[in-house]
């Protein structure tokens, strides 16, 4: 038998008598560390109550038909740029797809839905939502419902009617936008005070990101449509005139659907809901970590006190300081 081998009894009897150390010095102190973690708890529960329930919208998207239309006319614009033609609005290179997923936590997007919707008080100001009658309160201090007014004291840059930009912090905080790569799908996300709102500006995005793809496709259509008239009264080649008409063609198509289709860019697969439940906060984990992170502390403290102070006598809970 080695040497190490002789040692082993005494070093697993070492850990044995340094546990049962470590366990004595915490029974000691078991008055303390109760205490110590309750008063956590009580207070969690409190903080935890005091924080306003958040209510989420989701919504689920896919890519439109008419992103295929857009695909068809980047074969003709490649032509066209081999003969040296390039049309005007050609060059994003983005798929409706891609535009409405780069849209929907724009700054742009935000201003249409404030100047379109107001939805200013809604996103800075709102207080607290009551159930009963499924209406929200504001903060009077910083807008006056009566007048509907801004009445809030900041100061510069800031102005009393929010920004887009100060307002965008709030904007992002409150919509989450994530897509499925392999797939293509786009889950939104909204959250607020108000599960009715939360609803509503779920609703509002989609509407207001399809309009705003449309809008812009129209734009574009419409400039190349000009561009290539005119390229076909100079154009002497009849195979350049050709795919020119053809591109004319494909451009009246998409200008066509921008104008009829509601859900141009996205479409809707699995529309909002008012949601009934809560997703925020989540006030059993508060408590649980709470409760946790409590006793973790707690025990430190005892063990500190023991092993680096050198004090084996137990905590001592006077609570005449608290009379």
């Amino acid at each position: 038998m080695t040497d190490k081998e002789r040692d082993l009894p005494q070093q697993y009897l070492s850990d044995e008598l340094h546990l049962t150390e470590l366990v004595n010095v915490l029974w000691i102190n078991k008055l303390f560390l109760v205490a110590w973690t309750s008063l956590f708890i009580l207070i969690s529960i409190i903080y935890s109550l005091t924080l306003t329930n958040i209510y989420t919208a989701e919504t689920t998207l896919a890519p439109s038909a008419s992103s295929d239309m857009g695909s068809n006319l980047s074969q003709y614009v490649g032509l066209a740029s081999l003969a040296g033609i390039s049309l005007p609005g050609s060059s994003s290179g983005m798929s409706d797809k891609d535009l409405a997923l780069s849209l929907l936590k724009s700054k742009g997007l935000l201003q249409r839905l404030i100047d379109k919707h107001n939805i200013l008080p809604d996103l800075i100001a709102v207080e607290d939502w009551n159930l009963t009658s499924n209406s929200v309160s504001y903060n009077s201090d910083i807008y006056d419902t009566n007048k509907k007014a801004w009445v809030r004291n900041v100061n510069p840059p800031f102005q009393v009617i929010p920004s887009t930009q100060e307002a965008y912090k709030f904007f992002d905080k409150a919509v989450s936008v994530s897509e499925d790569i392999k797939t293509g799908v786009i889950s939104l996300k909204v959250k607020h005070l108000s599960p009715e709102i939360a609803y509503q500006w779920s609703l509002l995005i989609i509407q207001e990101v399809n309009e705003y793809v449309a809008d812009m496709r129209i734009k574009e259509a419409q400039l190349s449509i000009d561009y290539l008239n005119d390229q076909i009264r100079i154009t002497p080649y009849p195979e350049l005139r050709a795919l020119f008409y053809e591109l004319i063609q494909q451009n009246t198509q998409i200008m066509m659907l921008a104008k009829v289709r509601p859900e141009y860019a996205v479409t809707t697969l699995d529309k909002p809901l008012i949601p009934e439940e809560k997703s925020a906060p989540n006030r059993s984990l508060i408590v649980i970590l709470s409760a946790l992170l409590s006793g973790m502390i707690g025990t430190l403290m005892i063990l500190i006190r023991f092993y680096l102070y050198k004090l084996d006598e137990p905590i001592q809970l006077n609570i005449s300081h608290f009379r």
